[in-house]
């Protein structure tokens, strides 16, 4: 366990006592700390963003609105699942697949989530850049360890989208769009991408370790965008109108457990999510550009396939199997 700071330390035992203020002398007792330490986490805390209402004769609470992410709310939610998982919570970190793939070629064996509220590194397909602020999105990395053979690395990106779009779909209420093969969209805007990697024994051809990573966009401010991204990137909701019903512990825990249930899925060989992924998909039927390696080429998404590549058929009527790559949808004229 990384050792808290005393910041973290006062933050945690507010939160797990959200209902009822303590004075600062409790919060000094309960963490061997001097008052004045406490006075400062706190002010600290305040400055960082967190509401938290003090008063001489009743002592620090910490607002209700204060949507923290902690593994003890991750829990929570998740109730009796995953209880053989390890889950890793960060404030901030280089990126969450590096975490997992470090992981996961240690030799471990434990099934683990690591989480972190801001990136410095993120990384996205191909190599390029995650823009990954703090306090505006979420940023995840599942790590497993693949029993038998892999089913193609495109089926279980499906299963994570179809998983993300779930959880989104319960807090909004609205349709999610997938992009395949990794991205998803809403208000025609991206706003999260996932990023499949494996950790893989050349040797012994087997895949020793699974990296599924997620980015997401719960709401980001326009200012902090590229100008050249702008038209691209959305978020979930405005930094202004994010619903009271909604948690960040509980939102991560409903994306855990329908992951889990879409890759028990895939193990019993079923493949039902599919046909959730092919409702949800913004290119199937669409005029599209496929950008494999140097090249580009029209063509038309005709389907994704049960293996979770697609399908698309070439102006001069041929039809392809893509397993991977890149995709773009082309402007109707």
């Amino acid at each position: 366990e990384a050792i808290m700071s005393t910041k973290q330390e006062v933050l945690r035992l507010l939160y797990s006592t959200v209902d009822k203020p303590l004075s600062g002398q409790d919060i000094a007792d309960h963490l061997n700390l001097s008052r004045t330490a406490v006075w400062k986490a706190i002010q600290q805390l305040k400055k960082d963003g967190y509401e938290i209402t003090s008063s001489t004769k009743v002592g620090y609470q910490l607002s209700r609105q204060t949507d923290l992410l902690t593994l003890e709310g991750i829990r929570t939610h998740l109730g009796e699942h995953l209880q053989d998982w390890d889950i890793q919570v960060f404030v901030t970190t280089t990126s969450t697949n590096d975490l997992a793939k470090n992981y996961g070629a240690s030799g471990a064996r434990v099934p683990t989530f690591f989480i972190a509220e801001e990136q410095t590194a993120g990384r996205g397909r191909l190599g390029r850049t995650f823009l990954s602020p703090p306090k505006s999105g979420l940023y995840m990395s599942i790590c497993i360890f693949p029993e038998g053979d892999l089913d193609s690395i495109s089926l279980i990106t499906c299963a994570t989208a179809v998983a993300a779009t779930r959880a989104v779909e319960s807090f909004i209420h609205e349709t999610v769009g997938i992009k395949w093969v990794n991205d998803l969209y809403y208000h025609d805007k991206k706003i999260a991408g996932i990023l499949t990697e494996a950790v893989t024994n050349i040797e012994a051809q087997r895949v020793d370790a699974l990296i599924v990573g997620m980015g997401i966009n719960l709401h980001i401010d326009d200012a902090i965008i590229p100008e050249d991204l702008k038209p691209i990137i959305g978020s979930l909701f405005s930094p202004q109108e994010i619903p009271k019903n909604f948690s960040r512990n509980e939102f991560v825990a409903r994306f855990l457990k329908e992951w889990n249930q879409c890759y028990e899925a895939i193990n019993s060989g079923k493949r039902d999510f599919m046909e959730e992924y092919k409702s949800h998909s913004i290119i199937v039927g669409k005029k599209i550009n496929v950008i494999s390696g140097m090249k580009t080429y029209p063509a038309t998404a005709k389907s994704v396939d049960n293996n979770g590549h697609l399908i698309v058929q070439t102006d001069d009527g041929s039809i392809h199997s893509l397993s991977y790559g890149e995709v773009s949808i082309r402007p109707e004229n």
